[in-house]
């Protein structure tokens, strides 16, 4: 029973700190959405990104809140190569998944793989206004390999 007495107010006082840890201003806004997977008979615009071997062209893109495109990419480097959209912290999981496991086939939403002289597409719908990154996690790539999508407030 005494024990009971402890756990109880214990227990209590860590659910309250964790409410005000989640409704601080720290966390107010922050929002890591990237967008979700899209219709293709809801896409607005065709984009096209070109990966070489080390970059995208073009590595900066602008789209506009709620928009739907279809990034059509195509590997014209003499190499595989991924592109991935996520948040940076998305990406650099998927790198080091990559370096760890660079034999398996990657399942995550909004990414493609191509070998050279491939094309494929992404639809995409980006649902916040912010920034989004996109990147190649492949090993020796991810460091160069990178892109901003920017999502402009309707």
């Amino acid at each position: 029973m005494t024990l009971l007495r402890k756990i109880i107010p214990l227990a209590a006082f860590l659910m309250l700190l964790s409410t005000i840890c989640m409704a601080s201003p720290v966390n107010a806004g922050n929002s890591s959405s990237t967008g979700k997977p899209g219709i293709a008979r809801e896409v607005s615009r065709d984009i096209k990104v070109t990966q070489v071997d080390n970059m995208f062209l073009p590595n900066e893109i602008q789209v506009t809140e709620g928009e739907t495109v279809r990034l059509i990419v195509i590997n014209k480097g003499g190499h595989q190569h991924e592109m991935l959209i996520g948040t940076m912290e998305d990406l650099r999981k998927a790198a080091k998944m990559r370096r760890n496991h660079p034999d398996e086939n990657p399942t995550e939403a909004g990414m493609i793989r191509l070998q050279p002289d491939e094309q494929d597409e992404i639809i995409w719908t980006f649902d916040q206004p912010g920034e989004v990154d996109f990147a190649c996690p492949l090993p020796g790539h991810f460091k160069a390999m990178r892109g901003k999508i920017y999502v402009e407030k309707k």
